[in-house]
């Protein structure tokens, strides 16, 4: 493993065969980082899962109890952050990149930093950050572009293109991806609202929720 800069990793995470490079990258606990390339600003809370070749850059934020899988899963930003919320889920081969080419200048190559020898973030554009929602699930081969808000509950479909806002607790899926169904039915939703952000409390309170939410 590489270290240079800020790396804090607290205890009981598991590194395995990763790389990091700051300048500041943060590891909760009970985390399992195998096989990944960890680089820039990067904060992972407590009891994340990242494994099998996932590449994170930039600015990036990802909250408790998130499965992050390869292989080919990447994670970029550049001019803004990528946020990720607690007990979210991420298949393999998905690409998250907040930054694109600048298709309204001359040439879509990276002109500033190749021949001008300024620095590459010239030769980007952005809409803005990506923020993903608590409980997300983003399906094998999907890609999410820069701007995008996923709310929270909500499922991505394999093989999608995310360029527009996805509502809470809604189904998504194709190039580009639209609304295909709902994840709940209206009393079931109801309830699911009533409990309020449960992500973000003790695990003990979210066992017992969980017994009374499936009876």
């Amino acid at each position: 493993m590489g270290f240079l800069n800020k790396i804090f990793f607290k205890i009981h995470s598991k590194l395995r065969k990763s790389y990091f490079l700051g300048p500041e990258v943060k590891v909760g606990e009970n985390c399992k980082i195998e096989s990944a390339k960890i680089r820039g600003k990067v904060s992972i809370a407590e009891n994340c899962k990242i494994i099998d070749g996932v590449e994170i850059s930039g600015i990036v934020d990802i909250g408790r109890f998130t499965s992050i899988n390869g292989p080919n899963t990447d994670i970029r930003s550049a001019l803004h952050s990528v946020k990720i919320g607690a007990f979210t889920s991420i298949a393999r081969n998905v690409t998250i990149q907040e930054y694109n080419h600048d298709f309204d200048a001359l040439t879509t190559s990276y002109f500033h930093q190749n021949i001008l020898g300024e620095s590459y973030m010239k030769d980007l554009i952005s809409k803005g950050s990506i923020e993903i929602g608590n409980d997300v699930w983003i399906g094998a081969h999907s890609v999410i572009l820069s701007g995008v808000k996923i709310g929270n509950g909500s499922i991505i479909a394999a093989n999608s293109v995310v360029t527009k806002d996805i509502p809470e607790y809604s189904i998504a899926g194709g190039v580009p991806a639209k609304l295909i169904g709902q994840r709940f039915d209206e009393d079931k939703l109801v309830k699911v609202k009533e409990l309020g952000n449960w992500w973000e409390l003790d695990i003990c309170t979210i066992q017992n929720l969980y017994k009374i939410f499936e009876n």
